[in-house]
């Protein structure tokens, strides 16, 4: 975690029409996480139910024994998976450099966001869950086989090995690098937007994985409406925040922060549950 300092520059006597033009300025990199929860809300309107049409028809394929949909819907759960800890590994060096310049000052155990020990916990919990679905799916590629059920119980032991290393390099990211990368593309400027497209990319898998959830389980679409809205709220913004905690220390001060976090939820919160009624 980071501590502000108050500004030593005289930032807060400039006019008001200043700090309105910078606080509206979506595409700066303070603002990238307004910036990412904007985009997955579009993403949500206007090309979710097409991507979800999409994963239907290769699940459906999938599970009448097409091979090649089996393999897709694989590797979209090892996407999944991995990508988190692949966009840590790129945007690390480049979030502690903004830190630096902001003259902010980094707490001890900055690597536990907000001093919270249980938010690494339900990520784990979060990540184990896409290990069970790849292993089963796994296991449906070559069913009634020796290598589906070998390989299935290699891929569901070596994910939960995994989803701790994963975790630790997850949350690793918020603690300060004591030297600068070896390699030379991490500490250029296009590693930060690798690594956030990466991020974006493992939200859109999970939020196809959601919508086609909140469509398949009735619990999310039957039976009255506080049945279905709470577990379906914080089912989502569980979710949600697995990608948006790279982000989420740099705005979490923000008021409209939260605001912009349940606009990117509220497409799939809303379909799932007046689509019940």
């Amino acid at each position: 975690m980071v501590k502000r300092k108050k500004s030593e520059s005289g930032n807060e006597d400039q006019p008001p029409t200043a700090a309105v033009s910078r606080s509206a300025d979506i595409f700066a990199v303070r603002n990238r996480g307004k910036l990412f929860d904007v985009l997955i809300f579009l993403t949500n309107i206007f090309l979710m139910q097409l991507l979800v049409r999409l994963f239907l028809l290769i699940f459906r394929q999938a599970s009448a024994g097409d091979v090649i949909s089996k393999a897709l819907l694989l590797f979209f759960y090892l996407g999944m998976l991995v990508l988190p800890s692949v966009g840590a590994i790129l945007k690390r060096w480049h979030y502690h450099q903004r830190i630096k310049k902001l003259g902010e000052k980094e707490e001890e155990g900055g690597w536990l966001p907000f001093g919270c020990i249980f938010i690494p916990f339900f990520y784990m919990v979060v990540s184990m869950i896409i290990t069970l679905a790849v292993a089963l799916t796994f296991l449906d590629l070559f069913p009634d086989s020796e290598l589906g059920r070998t390989g299935s119980g290699v891929l569901l032991g070596f994910g939960l090995i995994y989803n701790i290393f994963q975790t630790i390099l997850v949350f690793r990211y918020f603690s300060p690098p004591k030297r600068k990368p070896k390699s030379e593309f991490l500490r250029d400027p296009r590693s930060d937007i690798l690594g956030d497209l990466c991020i974006f990319l493992n939200m859109i898998l999970y939020q196809v994985f959601l919508n086609w959830g909140a469509m398949v389980f009735p619990g999310f679409h039957e039976g009255k409406f506080v049945d279905r809205f709470i577990p379906l709220v914080v089912f989502a913004l569980l979710m949600y925040l697995t990608g948006r905690i790279f982000f989420l220390v740099e705005d979490i001060r923000h008021p409209r922060t939260l605001l912009t976090i349940l606009l990117a939820n509220s497409p799939v919160i809303l379909r799932a549950v007046f689509a019940g009624g």
